[in-house]
């Protein structure tokens, strides 16, 4: 499956704006409080051709995001002592 996306707007030359997120990047992977599972995934997108990248994140992006968004809800509701929804 692949996702279509529109191509986001560089606000410097492209190059300029490569360097920085590269930078970003080299940050959260050295960082200590960065996770395994976050620097496994960074270091394999680095491998990979970025727009496929792109695509798979957006992936990501429809599974993870309510499936976290539905656990926070349950815990939520776990915590508060009700029945679950």
């Amino acid at each position: 499956m692949r996702i279509e996306i529109a191509p986001p707007r560089c606000t410097a030359e492209p190059e300029v704006e490569i360097a920085a997120i590269d930078r970003r990047i080299a940050w959260v992977l050295s960082h200590p409080g960065t996770s395994a599972w976050l620097r496994t995934a960074l270091q394999a997108a680095l491998a990979e051709e970025p727009v496929a990248v792109v695509n798979d994140v957006e992936m990501l992006r429809h599974l993870l995001l309510p499936r976290g968004t539905a656990h926070a809800v349950l815990a939520a509701s776990a915590q508060n002592g009700r029945e679950r929804p």
